[in-house]
C-alpha cells in the first residue's frame, strides 16, 4: 500500500511539474511600409531607422515578435511629417503581418518676421525699408518714429532716411525671428551751397559809321558853272 502512495506521488508531481512548465510562445514576423520614407520606426521596445525612399514606401520588417498580442508602432522623425502612434496585433497563428503607415504632412510654417523701430530728427523726411517708405510731416524742427512690422526675418534690409537739407543716411540691417531693432537717427544737415560768381558780360562798343567828307567849295563851285555853260550854249544852238 505504501509502494502504490508512493507510486501515485511522483505520477501528481510529474503531472504537476509538466504543467508549471513554460509553453513556448508562438511568434511572427510584422512587416511595416511607411508613406513616404525616412525617420525612426519603433516596434514595441524595437527600433530601426527607415531608408529614405526617392519613391515609394520604405519597408521594415520585425522578427520573432510575439503572437497573439498587442504592439505599439511609433513612426517619427520623418522631416516634414506628423508623427504616427498606434498599435498592431499579431493574432495567436503567429503568422506573417504586414502594415501600410501614410504619414500625415505638417502644415507650412508661417514665414518667421521681426520689426523694426526708428527716431529720426529732424522731422519732415521719409524713411524707407526696402522699397517700403513713410514721410513724415514735420517742419524741421522736430523728431519723428516710425514702425515697420512684420518684416522677413533672417535676411538683410536696407534702411534709407532721407530729407530735403540733409545728408541721406543708409545701412543694411538682418533681424532675428520676433526681434524689434530700434535704431535713433540724427541726420547731418549739408553744407551751404556757394553761389557762383556772376560770369561778366562783354560789352560791345559800337563802331561809328564813316563821316563821309563834302566837296571842296572850289570843285562845287566849277560843277556848277560848267552846268551853266553847258546850258547857254545848248540855248544858242537852239536859236
Amino acid at each position: 500500500m505504501g509502494y502504490i502512495n508512493r507510486w501515485w506521488g511522483i505520477v501528481l508531481l510529474f503531472a504537476l511539474l509538466t504543467l508549471a512548465a513554460p509553453v513556448s510562445a508562438a511568434t511572427g514576423t510584422i512587416q511595416v511600409n511607411v508613406h513616404p520614407g525616412g525617420g525612426t520606426i519603433c516596434l514595441g521596445t524595437t527600433c530601426r531607422d527607415c531608408p529614405v525612399m526617392t519613391e515609394g514606401p520604405a519597408s521594415v520588417t520585425f522578427e520573432n515578435m510575439e503572437a497573439g498580442q498587442y504592439h505599439m508602432l511609433n513612426v517619427f522623425g520623418t522631416p516634414g511629417y506628423e508623427p504616427w502612434l498606434g498599435q498592431i496585433y499579431l493574432n495567436p497563428s503567429g503568422t506573417a503581418l504586414t502594415r501600410d503607415i501614410y504619414l500625415k504632412a505638417l502644415p507650412p510654417k508661417p514665414p518667421e518676421t521681426a520689426n523694426v523701430q526708428l527716431s529720426i530728427r529732424p522731422d519732415g523726411g521719409r524713411a524707407c525699408i526696402n522699397r517700403m517708405c513713410e514721410l513724415s510731416s514735420g517742419d524741421g524742427t522736430g523728431s519723428w518714429s516710425v514702425q515697420f512690422t512684420d518684416i522677413a526675418a533672417n535676411t538683410n534690409h536696407t534702411v534709407t532716411i532721407a530729407r530735403e537739407g540733409n545728408a541721406t543716411w543708409t545701412t543694411k540691417v538682418r533681424l532675428l525671428p520676433g526681434q524689434t531693432s530700434t535704431m535713433s537717427v540724427v541726420l547731418e544737415p549739408l553744407p551751404p551751397v556757394e553761389s557762383p560768381p556772376p560770369t561778366p558780360v562783354p560789352v560791345t562798343t559800337p563802331v561809328p559809321e564813316p563821316t563821309r567828307a563834302g566837296l571842296p567849295a572850289w570843285l562845287a563851285f566849277l560843277a556848277f558853272g560848267a552846268c551853266c555853260t553847258v546850258w547857254v550854249l545848248k540855248g544858242r544852238r537852239q536859236g
